[in-house]
């Protein structure tokens, strides 16, 4: 697992990619058990992406250099931030589903956070680690 993971963790963008397409088998799985409507699932994804694309284009802009949050030692601030959200989202994500609940109120809550977050990211991107 620890080779895997320092095999992922070389290029951050792949890790995040691998995670997410993870998620997305795992709660599609998750919503065809309990019968959730896959439109509703596919915007709740998309409200994913605006985070995702922007770390994305964060760590191809200047990657944070040797930083992980896998790893012992120094992280990279949008990297945390990064992950945080995605687990922010998994976990309201698969509660919703469990519960029945407005899946497509989730989806907005997540969009709205969005702009926010990944203006976040790019900012971090073009100023100095350390700063």
């Amino acid at each position: 697992m620890k080779s895997f993971l320092r095999r992922c963790c070389d290029s951050k963008r792949e890790c995040v990619t691998y995670l997410v397409v993870f998620l997305w088998v795992s709660v599609g799985v998750l919503a065809t058990y309990f019968d959730t409507d896959f439109t509703q699932l596919a915007g709740y994804f998309i409200s994913l992406t605006g985070f995702v694309a922007s770390y994305i284009f964060g760590e191809s802009m200047r990657p944070s250099e040797d930083t992980s949050i896998f790893l012992k030692g120094k992280n990279s601030k949008r990297e945390v931030l990064m992950y945080i959200t995605i687990a922010l989202w998994a976990i309201v994500g698969i509660w919703v589903i469990v519960k029945n609940a407005d899946l497509m109120g989730a989806s907005a809550y997540f969009a709205a956070l969005t702009p926010f977050v990944g203006s976040y990211i790019i900012g971090e991107t073009f100023k100095k680690e350390n700063s």
